[in-house]
């Protein structure tokens, strides 16, 4: 189904009363709650946004327009959290073959999971994304159930109209801690706040559900940690005015093999990363196999990394270069890539080097220095 023939109803009417401040129009990281939200859904190519409104009415409408949605005033927004389904769900095209449903006070669901459910869209089907093995928002309802909606008595409220209609319902495994973030309490407003400053990174139980999903062995997730460790010890040598993101860097690295049971997995990963919304970490993981020139300095660090590692342990760039060339070096094109891979990584050490004024061997704690290739 096409994005054009999906709409996404946003609920903001209620009062926000456990949080002791209206929850829409709380700050996260620079833009409303409200706003997250819209974009959640608009980020993800859903044209049709409705904002069901009631307490605070000219404020949230002023928001949700603002956005780029279309607000819709909710008047028995006092009778609860149904009445505002059924006012967004009244409120929909009839053009409208599905919908998404997404409380306010879950703003931070990203784009790339709307992205994916969309891709799950059916006319008389339900879609809920999954994140390890709980059930989030939005859920992603056909069009087929606007008119049972309506005729619902609101008993149970949502949760009892969507479970009396399970055999509709596919779950789709995500790698977004957000579906299941909501704002109830204080404490559940300040991992919101420190969730959005870092919404471009997987925190580390979306990590775990990445390897999950890729089907990454036990073995290569924990290369790639060593792979970071040693990244973040070359990088905390440097200055700075370097410029290094360890975030980034730490992402990087622990997910630059994520699809390496593939061919081209440096390719396969970089796209896998993209689709579940991790663009900017996508792109410096894919940096492993094969540097561009004038490269960011994570990208840098990771690669050098990646050649100091063979399985879990430190090995000179002289050896891994040696094992390499044995392998692969009886053919022509294989043994000038292995050596203009190493010639790579050589003058990244004397890059990090000149910067940090430390031999590579003094950084990572090795008294024999052997580790640039160069004794």
């Amino acid at each position: 189904m096409k994005p054009s023939e999906i709409s996404a109803v946003i609920l903001a009417a209620g009062y926000s009363s456990r949080m002791g401040f209206f929850k829409p129009l709380s700050m996260l990281d620079g833009r409303v709650a409200l706003e997250w939200a819209v974009r959640s859904v608009t980020g993800a190519g859903i044209g049709d946004v409705v904002v069901v409104t009631g307490f605070r009415r000219e404020e949230t409408e002023i928001c949700a327009a603002g956005a780029g949605a279309r607000p819709i005033f909710n008047p028995r927004f006092s009778e609860g959290m149904f009445s505002s389904v059924q006012t967004g769900a009244a409120s929909l095209s009839s053009s409208s073959r599905a919908f998404f449903l997404l409380p306010a006070d879950i703003p931070t669901v990203r784009p790339a999971t709307v992205r994916l459910l969309a891709r799950y869209a059916s006319f008389r089907g339900i879609a809920y994304p999954l994140f390890q093995g709980e059930r989030g928002h939005p859920p992603l309802i056909g069009a087929s159930f606007i008119p049972h909606i309506l005729n619902y008595t609101g008993e149970g409220g949502l949760k009892r109209f969507l479970e009396m209609r399970e055999k509709s319902a596919v779950d789709l495994a995500v790698a977004d801690e957000g579906v299941l973030m909501d704002m109830d309490e204080p404490e559940d407003f300040e991992k919101m706040c420190l969730r959005a400053e870092k919404i471009h990174f997987p925190s580390p139980a979306e990590r775990q559900v990445l390897f999950s999903i890729a089907g990454t062995p036990g073995e290569v997730v924990a290369h790639s940690a060593k792979v970071a460790s040693v990244a973040l010890r070359l990088a905390g040598a440097l200055p700075l005015k370097a410029g290094v993101d360890r975030g980034l860097l730490e992402n990087a690295c622990l997910l630059h093999d994520i699809c390496r049971t593939l061919p081209e997995h440096d390719e396969a990963g970089k796209i896998f990363l993209e689709v579940c919304g991790f663009q900017a970490v996508a792109a410096i993981a894919s940096c492993h196999m094969d540097i561009p020139p004038r490269s960011a300095p994570e990208a840098k660090l990771l690669y050098l990394a990646d050649k100091l590692v063979r399985g879990t342990a430190l090995v000179p760039l002289a050896e891994r270069k040696r094992s390499a060339m044995a392998k692969y070096g009886d053919n022509p094109n294989a043994g000038a890539n292995i050596r203009k891979r190493f010639a790579r990584a050589r003058r990244i050490v004397r890059w990090i080097e000149k910067k940090a004024g430390k031999r590579i061997g003094d950084i990572l704690g090795e008294e024999n220095h052997s580790l640039d290739g160069s004794h």
